[in-house]
């Protein structure tokens, strides 16, 4: 006969029982008590918060004692003011995850009582808003089960922070480094190198072969410090043994960017996409000049869930259509 004892170590047994107890009190809190909790962070004071939400401040009060209690860490610091506590972070980055499957669960549902597939939310970039999206947005539409699309143009960062928020179902546009994080699923569609534009009058498009050194003496308009596309600019200007242009301006608003150029010596880049796509309109020109290193590949992001019927079916539209 053999016999097997088992040790159970005290911590480990707490451990168990505090994460029980967590779990249970987890289960009695409701999409209101997230709600109000965003609505005290978003406001600053219980009573700023109590006015938006048109109710009472003891009420309010109530809500919030009722999340920390069921969390078991104080949210927020009281005093004269409420002050956010080193928990408050985390707690809303799930509140407000949890807050917005909510209400895509309802745009869905929504969606799909009105006779469509399903609905999808897409941030789109500069780079897809030209041509890529519009021809998957067109193919859709003759497809017979229709799909309710909201879409939205942003710059990246705008993008991925409405992502984090779960306020947006896909991104496309260009892919960085946020594009293979542990929760995002990524398909690179296609290579889009950037181009050097210029509104149409200006002088480096009558001298004889444009070169970087010349584009150096006119005005710059360039994307912010520390994003990619700038470090790009300034290692190709370092690559010609130039030091990299101070910016005029630094913007990433496309319709800003090629209204300043139409009117100015600016000298600015886009996406190839994007440039083509204004020199077709002739609205600005291309320069002969190509950066020495590009940024990432165009393509889609996704949250790595499996994804809905419609948003499936946009996905394969876009394939289709790069």
């Amino acid at each position: 006969m053999i016999h097997t004892f088992f040790h159970l170590d005290p911590s480990q047994s707490l451990m168990q029982d505090e994460e029980r107890r967590l779990a249970l009190n987890l289960r009695r809190l409701r999409l209101r008590h997230l709600e109000i909790l965003l609505a005290v962070e978003r406001h600053g004071s219980l009573t700023a918060a109590a006015d938006a939400l048109g109710a009472s401040q003891p009420a309010v009060s109530q809500w919030l004692a009722e999340v920390e209690a069921a969390l078991g860490v104080p949210l927020f610091l009281r005093g004269r003011q409420i002050r956010p506590s080193p928990y408050l972070p985390v707690a809303l980055r799930h509140a407000r995850r949890m807050v917005a499957d909510s209400r895509q669960l309802q745009q869905e549902l929504a969606a799909v009582a009105a006779g469509t597939l399903g609905a999808v939310r897409i941030g789109s970039m500069l780079v897809t808003s030209a041509g890529l999206l519009p021809r998957a947005l067109l193919a859709l539409e003759k497809q017979p089960e229709p799909l309710r699309i909201e879409v939205v143009e942003d710059t990246a960062a705008g993008l991925w922070a409405r992502f984090e928020r779960r306020e947006l179902d896909l991104i496309v546009g260009r892919l960085d480094e946020r594009a293979f994080g542990p929760h995002v699923h990524s398909e690179a569609l296609f290579k889009d190198p950037h181009c050097v534009v210029t509104g149409r009058r200006h002088p480096l498009l009558r001298a004889a072969g444009p070169t970087w050194a010349k584009a150096a003496a006119h005005p710059w308009i360039l994307p912010p410090q520390h994003t990619a596309l700038r470090r790009a600019i300034d290692a190709t200007f370092v690559e010609q043994g130039l030091a990299p242009p101070e910016p005029w301006i630094e913007s990433t608003s496309p319709t800003l960017n090629q209204a300043l150029m139409r009117e100015s010596r600016c000298i600015g880049v886009l996406s190839g996409a994007a440039a083509h796509h204004y020199q077709r309109l002739r609205m600005l020109s291309i320069l002969p000049l190509s950066l020495g290193s590009d940024v990432g590949p165009v393509g889609m992001a996704w949250d790595r869930q499996e994804p809905s019927p419609a948003l499936a079916r946009v996905l394969q539209a876009l394939r289709e259509a790069a």
